[in-house]
């Protein structure tokens, strides 16, 4: 497929119908039962302490500072 050919406009559009494209296949996909044991426990430790985790700006922040 030559995409050269095709306008600015037109190459974010045909990326943006890939994502969403491939986002659905894989939104589809079927999980194994350790994969969902993974995800279950991250749950359960969420609820218990909802502070859990790091903010994105600050994680990003220290990753970028030098």
């Amino acid at each position: 497929m030559n995409i050269n050919h095709l306008s600015t406009k037109e190459k974010v559009q045909l990326a943006e119908e890939l994502w969403e494209s491939a986002y659905k296949e894989q939104s589809s996909a079927p999980i194994s039962d350790e994969q969902k044991a993974i995800l279950d426990a991250r749950s359960a430790e969420f609820e218990k302490d909802q502070n859990i985790g790091t903010e994105w700006h600050l994680l990003k922040k220290q990753f970028t500072e030098d």
